[in-house]
This record gives C-alpha cells, sequence and structure tokens, in this order.
C-alpha cells in the first residue's frame, strides 16, 4: 500500500537519510585496502564521541585511524558535498527554465568555471597561490559565463530572458569556453600542466582535503539555504514568467539571483574536482519519481541528499572496482548519466508528438 501523497516526500526523506549514513560507512571501508565497517563506525563513534580514547588505548591502529580519519572521511564528505550542490542546481535551473534537461553543465556555468581553473592550471596569475588560484579563477570564469548566458538570452528574448533563449545562450556559451579551454592546452608548454588539465577535466575528489573542504562546503550550505527559502517562488517559475508576475514575483531579479548563486555553488565545487556531469541532471528527476510531487520544497532537500548519496557511491566504484587504478570520477557519472539524457531526450520527443 502507498503512503500518503502528503507524506511520501517525508517518508523518503527518512529513507534517504538512513541511505547516506549507510553508504558513508560502506564508502570508507571500500578501497585498495578494505576495512570492516564495524571498525570504520567504531573508530568514527570513537573520534566524534569519545574524544579518541579508543584509538589511544589501541582498540585500532594508527594506520586504521589514518586512513578512516585523514584519507577517506574528507574525501567521501566532499562527495556529499559535491553531489548535493550539484542536485541543488541541477533542480534550481530545471525549475528556472521548465526544462528537464537543464542542469549547469548544459547551461554553460561549469565550462566557465573550468576555463577559469585552466587558466589557472597552465598560465598561473601573480597573485594568489596555490588551490586559492584555480578557486578565485573558476569563480570568476562561473561568474562571466553566466552573466553572458543571462544577457545573451536577454537580447535574444527582446529584453525579456525567457526559457528557449537561455538554454540556446547556453549551448553557445558551453562552446566558447569550452573553445577557450582547449586554446589554453594548445598555448600551453609545460607538459605536466597540460597532464593536470586533461586529469582534472575528466573529474575526480581525490584532491579532496580537509583543508579544501571548508569553502565549497560554505558555498553549498549558502546556496541550500537560499534555493530552499526560495521553493515557492520556484514553484512559480515553474508556471511561466506571466504566470509568476501576475503572482507578484520580480520574475527578472529573481533569476539572476538564482543564477548567481548556482554560479557560486558550482565555481566553489568544479575549482576542485573538475568536470563531473550529469550528476545534477538525474537526481532531481529520480527525486520527482520517487517523492511523486514537483513541489521544490521537497525535491530541494531531498535532491541535496540523493546526489550526496549518488555522488559517494559514484566514487567508491570508481576508487574500488579496478584495483589499485582508480578511474576518474566523471566516466562513471557519464556511464550512468548519458543512457537517462538519451531517455529525457526521447520521451520528451514522444511527448510533444503526441500533444
Amino acid at each position: 500500500m502507498r503512503p500518503p501523497k502528503e507524506t511520501r516526500p517525508l517518508l523518503i526523506g527518512i529513507m534517504l537519510a538512513a541511505c547516506l549514513l549507510a553508504a558513508v560507512i560502506m564508502a570508507i571501508s571500500f578501497g585498495s585496502s578494505d576495512l570492516p565497517a564495524a571498525d570504520v563506525y567504531g573508530i568514527l563513534k570513537d573520534k566524534l564521541f569519545h574524544n579518541g580514547t579508543g584509538i589511544a588505548a589501541g582498540t585500532w591502529t594508527r594506520p586504521q585511524f589514518q586512513i578512516v580519519w585523514n584519507i577517506r572521511l574528507p574525501r567521501v564528505l566532499f562527495g556529499l558535498v559535491c553531489g548535493g550542490g550539484l542536485s541543488l542546481c541541477g533542480a534550481v535551473m530545471q525549475s528556472l527554465v521548465m526544462n528537464p534537461i537543464a542542469d549547469p553543465y548544459i547551461l554553460g556555468i561549469s565550462s566557465g568555471a573550468s576555463a577559469g581553473a585552466a587558466w589557472a592550471l597552465l598560465m598561473p596569475l601573480p597573485f594568489f597561490a596555490g588551490q586559492y588560484q584555480v578557486t578565485v579563477t573558476a569563480m570568476i570564469g562561473a561568474l562571466i559565463a553566466s552573466a553572458l548566458v543571462y544577457f545573451m538570452a536577454k537580447a535574444g528574448g527582446g529584453g525579456q530572458v525567457r526559457p528557449v533563449t537561455l538554454l540556446l545562450s547556453g549551448t553557445a556559451v558551453n562552446a566558447v569556453m569550452s573553445a577557450i579551454t582547449s586554446l589554453l592546452i594548445y598555448l600551453a608548454k609545460s607538459p605536466e600542466s597540460i597532464a593536470a588539465v586533461y586529469n582534472w577535466q575528466m573529474g575526480s575528489i581525490a584532491a579532496a582535503q580537509w583543508t579544501t573542504l571548508p569553502l565549497p562546503l560554505f558555498c553549498v550550505a549558502l546556496g541550500f539555504l537560499i534555493f530552499g527559502l526560495s521553493g515557492r517562488k520556484l514553484n512559480m517559475m515553474m508556471l511561466g514568467d506571466e504566470d509568476a508576475l501576475s503572482m507578484g514575483l520580480h520574475v527578472r531579479r529573481f533569476r539572476l539571483i538564482m543564477f548567481s548563486t548556482c554560479s557560486l555553488v558550482v565555481a566553489s565545487l568544479v575549482s576542485v574536482t573538475g568536470i563531473i556531469g550529469f550528476v545534477g541532471l538525474i537526481v532531481p528527476h529520480i527525486v520527482r519519481i520517487l517523492a511523486g510531487t514537483s513541489n521544490n520544497k521537497a525535491v530541494i532537500p531531498l535532491s541535496a541528499l540523493l546526489g550526496g548519496i549518488f555522488l559517494v557511491c559514484a566514487d567508491a566504484a570508481a576508487r574500488g572496482l579496478f584495483g589499485r587504478a582508480e578511474m576518474p570520477l566523471g566516466i562513471i557519472t557519464a556511464f550512468v548519466g548519458a543512457p537517462f539524457f538519451l531517455y529525457l531526450m526521447a520521451r520528451k520527443r514522444d511527448g510533444g508528438s503526441s500533444g
């Protein structure tokens, strides 16, 4: 018997929260040197709630603690943050442009962040340093790309930002930013830098450490807060610009705020992980199917949960299914996401032809 429609999102949320905890334990256990799940749980519990007394007493070895706490836990947490952030932005983008195939990658935001990060990796600038230089240039690239998309769509729509012109503008900016990245690779002279960009473009969270976690965590938490408080307005946007305007929503300003927030979130993630595609496309659709609703007040938090679970499991597969050779995470998500994208395209075409 199916639960009532009103309580279904809550039940799905409880189930996803339980799955999230299980995924974290599983992902920390899984790797080139497997650890029993009971030991992982015990180390985490001892460190978080007993100040490491069990570790000091020798219940677990120092190498086990290092693997769990300093190597795998930051990576798993970053996977949760990255998957949740990309899924949030995907759900918001799909509501803003009323198109099921929209996400930050298709709208050019990720390509802009990629071009900015490639610039820092291949042609270092004389300010900032290390990872912060890549982060800042990625954010600048994402903001430039989103601004170009927004103003091109506005110009193409005769002063109005319409979903169709927004998608077309995103496709054009995506192509331009990808071309800039390719030009930077062509002009670069250091084989090591070129190899770093190629590896970075395939996507991975292997660089995740405690030191790289705070900024993306802050940006995703800020995005979650802004998007969560904007659920009712996003529902209005799904009715169309005219209806949203008639209900008192300042459509232009709201869309600009949402785009800017998505750019900030995506740039903070892409600057560390590189290109990880299709997460923002897949997860919101699955959430809407599971929860039986398109209400963004439910879709946004559930997308954050499911996106975190999806990316943590995908990363565990990337680093554990092929022995000591780790597959780039972007390849795993592409193998899952590309067929899903084709399915959405086919369903959209069939729906249009039948209507």
